[in-house]
């Protein structure tokens, strides 16, 4: 179990990098933004979202191959995350958004 689970994170692009959450603004909408990839497969990116209260991810919307996105939830109900996937179907570990500034 351990090595198929190391296989599939090998073969999944790199976690995306620069995942910022805009706090600029107080509103019921959440933008997120990160540094897109380079890898040649990659091919989306997928936004997650829980409740702060859940141990797991229970949402997750295609945002496509974007570098930005802006969900119509509340950044202060829900914990956010956003992952890379391969053409192959590959998903990256999720990034936790860091504040912006």
């Amino acid at each position: 179990m351990n090595a198929a689970a190391l296989w599939s994170l090998a073969q999944a692009p790199s976690t995306p990098k620069g995942v910022v959450i805009d706090t600029t603004q107080l509103t019921n909408e959440t933008t997120l933004r990160w540094q897109p990839g380079d890898e040649a497969d990659l091919v989306r990116y997928e936004v997650l979202w829980r409740e702060t209260t859940a141990p797991e991810w229970t949402h997750v919307i295609d945002v496509g191959k974007v570098a930005a996105a802006t969900i119509d939830l509340s950044k202060d109900n829900v914990f956010f995350g956003v992952r890379a996937v391969d053409r192959d179907g590959h998903r990256s570990p999720t990034a936790a958004p860091q504040p912006s500034t």
